[in-house]
């Protein structure tokens, strides 16, 4: 059995990089933030379907510079570099470390699946100190595509050796979850907030959790 984790808002905790905003736009940095996020998924998907890929960190500064425009937010340019180089040292959520150990000591593989570059996803893994728990990163740079192109999750399954019906993807992004499970893949849904909302389509999650450490109870 295969377990594949997004990285970002799954096991990695953006919310340092608001704190970094707040710093600098206190009255306007929910809204920056907020815009940000869904632009820099809007620029992956477009880009997908574009077959216009560019690396991840692109995406994510080219949606911060639109954000910040929109909202009439004037950010130097070593404001933006220092709210940007906040994700190359973000931290685990709090259940993470415990939730993977309980993982590892089923003996299941484990693997770190990420729209980001293998580089800067190794390094923040590495930085909030779980990286050892996985067998591997995988990168949708291979593919030079973006999550939820089905592509992308083929790789996942070749890289693994593994079988599909025996590959859970694990994401708190609805888009994710859908993605893997219109191609062929089980998925479970990691709610962090009761705010968040799975998408009505004809797919839903095989699971759903609300911390990563009841992972372990459904194996």
């Amino acid at each position: 059995m295969t377990l594949a984790f997004d990285v970002y808002g799954t096991l990695i905790d953006p919310n340092a990089v608001f704190q970094k905003l707040t710093e600098r736009i206190p009255e306007k940095a929910q809204a920056v933030m907020d815009l940000w996020r869904a632009k820099q998924l809007e620029y992956t998907f477009r880009r997908g379907l574009m077959g216009k890929y560019v690396d991840f960190a692109v995406c994510t500064r080219q949606a911060l510079r639109f954000s910040c425009q929109t909202f009439e937010v004037n950010l130097s340019d070593a404001d933006i570099e220092a709210v940007l180089a906040q994700y190359k040292t973000l931290p685990a959520y709090a259940d993470v470390h415990t939730g993977l150990q309980a993982l590892r000591d089923k003996d299941i593989q484990l693997v770190a699946f990420s729209n980001g570059s293998k580089a800067d996803v190794t390094a923040v893994l590495k930085h909030a100190q779980i990286l050892d728990f996985f067998k591997r990163v995988i990168s949708v740079e291979a593919v030079k595509s973006f999550k939820p192109n089905p592509e992308v999750y083929e790789h996942l399954v070749n890289s693994t050796h593994a079988d599909r019906s025996n590959t859970y993807l694990i994401s708190s992004n609805s888009f994710d979850v859908l993605g893997a499970k219109a191609a062929g893949l089980k998925a479970i849904w990691l709610q962090r907030s009761d705010k968040q909302i799975m998408d009505f389509w004809e797919w839903t999650p095989d699971h759903v959790v609300h911390q990563l450490n009841e992972i372990r109870q459904l194996f």
